[in-house]
């Protein structure tokens, strides 16, 4: 027997069953979510065809101009505007005809600035994956995009596989995809955005600086088939060409994320996210609230993980300038545990040094992303792992994550990484976090694990719990379940937090139940190691900057986190796939989502009474759609035990804001609805 998820008719969602190999494909098939159809190629025939590490063939519209007295010829928008070509090289460290790797997946950029055609209007085009030399297998593809003339919307392409995949084991299949939303590169939400520059240049030889843009997002699409080859991927057919007023749809270009398992059989890893941090800020603060910097300082940085790593042999981290607006170098890092008697920046061994491509030294452009080699080291559950960063200096602002609760130690500058003592670092007065975004470490071949990320406001963050950076909520749940008297005192999942006070709920701007995503969702939940459950808190901060009515406000709420809900469950799990004699013979389970209500408002964030009629409307609503899937946090803290129950307990307050005690609460009934099976589908 095996699990699968099957479409319930109640939700619409992915459910986890065991059932019979055949059961599963029959169902599937019933439900409309599997198919097996030969690609269709005759349509486009006639269309450009390019690999997708040299787009060269596929290219028909010129962005990119270097602005000078006599700027060449570009035309991004039908009305003669264009992309400044040395904010993405110069300024940003995007190198023209190489690699960045954006929400976990590398891509190739054409060349910029030299007059030439540099990125795809979708049309058509087939991008094919080589056999070898680029990633073909992972989670999702990941388009580095953006529209003009207007949000591009509805559209449609195509993700051919290999034979030997989950849709068809003696043929290529097709898995049809959609692009609900790709934003316009200057009116779009630049809390979406991979990448915003800060010029714009004009066909008339000048030069403008729109407060709102010129922007390139990331847009990620599930692969039904996690680990099955791709071979091609057939851009949508939207427009042939831009034209003023008219949405057209450009791609720099795209890759494929990859999953938390690298190698094959015996020498196979099978990783899992055990801490993380979401990057949220371009300027980590000082307590002072200026920009902290650094000039060829270290950084040490620790990590309260959750689960530890499978037989104490695998780690590696991530490091991100998401947000940065110009390249960082790291010329050194290394990891180690923290020495548990001493505390602070002290390391308990000699700290491994970390590599990147084999490099003791890796530069990460604006809005990049890097991953580590792994390095052999013993990670125990619910240990602080300390990352040293040797930044390549002078830096005058770090990205990273702004309300941290967590302390950050600097040294003189020099590289100290692997320094065991303490002895030439600081503590900091950072509120922020700069750079660290994830940690991940090995779990068992036969038995893999894997994560649940907690997504959403301050009531996943613990923006006021203790500043000893082990009180967010995932801290708490990971002590909850160590401490869970039904449990064998172990962590057996990783929990991530993704929380941070700065997410919005996403805006429905076209389907109300899309299948794909977009930052900050993508680069927050999606690329984490395995990830196979997604906890979702969030709300009050959209009902607190609501002024509209009380069904107004809800009604918001509610249909962005029905939106949220799609988006998230439309992605499989890595390590879901049903085999048959060791082939691959239907789809990945889905990630599970669940929901949960919203906390009452505190004294220091007090709701008006429209606004809270607004938040039991959403509590309602939650407790009436999402059976199974709901973890009432509002009746965990609040005075009455009830969704709307409208004040917080006086126990879990301080000073009119929520403590430590709040959000061991929030962990307590998390704990407590997994062990009574008011989740019907637990994490692993």
């Amino acid at each position: 027997m095996a699990v699968f998820r099957l479409l319930t008719p109640a939700s619409g969602r992915l459910a986890s069953r065991p059932v019979a190999a055949v059961m599963v494909v029959a169902a599937a098939l019933a439900a409309g979510s599997l198919t097996a159809t030969a690609p269709a190629h005759a349509t486009s025939a006639t269309r450009p065809t390019c690999a997708i590490n040299d787009t060269s063939g596929c290219l028909n519209n010129t962005a990119t101009s270097t602005f000078t007295t006599t700027t060449g010829p570009a035309d991004a928008d039908g009305s003669g505007n264009s992309f400044n070509a040395a904010d993405l090289t110069s300024t940003a460290g995007w190198r023209s005809g190489h690699t960045v790797t954006v929400d976990g997946a590398t891509v190739t950029l054409p060349q910029f600035g030299t007059g030439t055609y540099d990125n795809m209007v979708a049309s058509g085009q087939t991008v094919t994956l080589p056999g070898d030399g680029v990633v073909n297998t992972g989670d999702a593809v990941v388009f580095l995009a953006f529209a003009t003339g207007g949000a591009a919307q509805g559209a449609t392409g195509t993700i051919t596989y290999a034979k030997n995949n989950c849709l068809d084991r003696n043929n290529p299949a097709d898995q049809g995809y959609d692009l609900d939303n790709v934003p316009d590169w200057l009116s779009g939400p630049a809390s979406a955005a991979a990448i915003t520059l800060a010029h714009e240049n004009h066909g008339d030889n000048t030069q403008t600086s729109p407060a709102s843009g010129p922007k390139v997002y990331a847009v990620s699409v599930p692969l039904q088939c996690p680990g099955s080859v791709v071979s091609s991927i057939s851009l949508p057919q939207f427009t042939d060409g831009v034209q003023a007023g008219r949405p057209a749809l450009h791609i720099l270009g795209l890759g494929i994320r990859p999953m938390a398992v690298t190698g094959s059989g015996a020498g196979a890893q099978h990783w899992v996210g055990t801490w993380a941090s979401v990057q949220d800020t371009g300027k980590v603060l000082l307590s002072d609230d200026s920009a902290a910097t650094a000039d060829g300082q270290t950084l040490r940085i620790p990590a309260h993980v959750s689960i530890g790593a499978s037989g104490g042999d695998g780690a590696r981290v991530h490091l991100s300038n998401a947000l940065g607006a110009t390249p960082v170098t790291f010329d050194a890092a290394s990891v180690a545990p923290q020495d548990t008697t001493a505390g602070g920046a002290t390391a308990a061994a000699a700290p491994t040094q970390l590599t990147f491509d084999g490099s003791t030294s890796v530069t990460v452009p604006a809005g990049g992303d890097v991953t580590s080699d792994p390095v052999a080291l013993t990670v125990r559950q619910q240990a602080t792992v300390l990352v040293s960063l040797r930044v390549h200096g002078p830096v005058p602002a770090m990205p990273g994550h702004s309300v941290a609760r967590t302390p950050v130690w600097v040294s003189d500058p020099a590289d100290r990484t692997g320094e065991t003592s303490a002895a030439h670092y600081t503590r900091t007065t950072y509120t922020g976090l700069p750079y660290l975004s994830g940690i991940d470490v090995t779990t068992s071949t036969s038995h893999p694990t894997g994560s649940l990320v907690l997504y959403g406001d301050q009531s996943v963050n613990g923006d006021t719990a203790s500043e000893d950076g082990r009180h967010h909520l995932s801290d708490a749940i990971t002590g909850s379940l160590a401490d869970d008297p039904h449990g064998n005192a172990s962590v057996d999942y990783g929990v991530l937090n993704a929380g941070t006070s700065g997410n919005p709920l996403p805006q429905i701007a076209n389907s109300a139940t899309p299948v794909n995503a977009l930052n900050p969702e993508d680069r927050e939940v999606l690329v984490q190691g395995n990830v196979r459950t997604v906890l979702v808190s969030t709300g009050a901060a959209d009902l607190l900057d609501c002024t509209g009515s009380a069904d107004t406000c809800a009604t918001g709420v509610e249909a962005g986190l029905a939106s949220l809900d799609s988006r998230l469950s439309s992605y499989a799990t890595d390590d879901g796939q049903l085999y048959v004699d060791q082939q691959p013979i239907t789809q990945n389970s889905n990630i599970t989502v669940y929901l949960a209500t919203v906390p009452p408002f505190t004294a220091a964030h007090s709701g008006t009474a429209t606004q809270e009629a607004a938040r039991e409307q959403v509590n309602e609503y939650l407790l009436d759609n999402y059976p199974g899937r709901l973890i009432d946090f509002a009746a965990a803290v609040s005075t009455g035990g009830t969704a709307t129950s409208p004040t917080v307990k006086a126990a879990d307050l301080s000073d009119g804001n929520p403590s430590d005690g709040y959000y061991a609460d929030l962990a307590g009934r998390y704990v407590d609805d997994a062990d009574s099976g008011t989740l019907i589908y637990p994490p692993d």
